[in-house]
């Protein structure tokens, strides 16, 4: 026999969430039996007890649509966390650390502006900058001038 697909869908969702389909059928039994008292008494307590049932259930449909979305997030990011574990293996492993030596045997070229001393000419050399001589120290400024000069900036 053939099943329609809304009732298969409809099926699907009672099975994935039979513990809160349960309990909401169990308070609206209560709530039957509960009409059995006299109407004073009855009625109220058994409207609560259907009230509590469906607001319960709605609740929880509500929740479950906040909670698939986080876990789906909280997948992503587990994917993102691997992925990025992966190519730091990839990156801490021989093989790129010798092309990363490759590239820094390169000598720097200066600019032309900028004469740089080289120290130790080896593949593995360094660059310094010129020192400045010290009676090349410029005079501080009086109170007032070092005020107007710090709100301009």
């Amino acid at each position: 026999m053939r099943i329609p697909k809304p009732v298969n869908a409809a099926l699907d969702w009672v099975d994935a969430h039979r513990p809160p389909l349960g309990v909401a059928t169990a308070l609206i039994l209560a709530a039957c039996a509960v009409l059995a008292a006299p109407h004073a008494v009855g009625i109220p307590v058994a409207a609560f007890l259907v009230g509590l049932a469906l607001g319960g259930l709605a609740i929880h449909v509500r929740l479950t649509k906040r909670v698939r979305r986080a876990r789906t997030e909280i997948d992503e990011l587990l994917r993102q966390n691997g992925r990025l574990r992966h190519r730091n293996t990839i990156l801490s492993s021989g093989v790129i650390s010798r092309e990363a030596q490759a590239t820094q045997a390169f000598i720097a070229i200066p600019e032309d502006d900028a004469p740089l001393l080289v120290v130790d000419a080896g593949p593995q050399s360094t660059m310094q900058l010129p020192e400045i001589p010290e009676d090349v120290v410029p005079e501080p400024l009086p109170e007032g001038e070092e005020r107007e000069a710090s709100r301009r900036d």
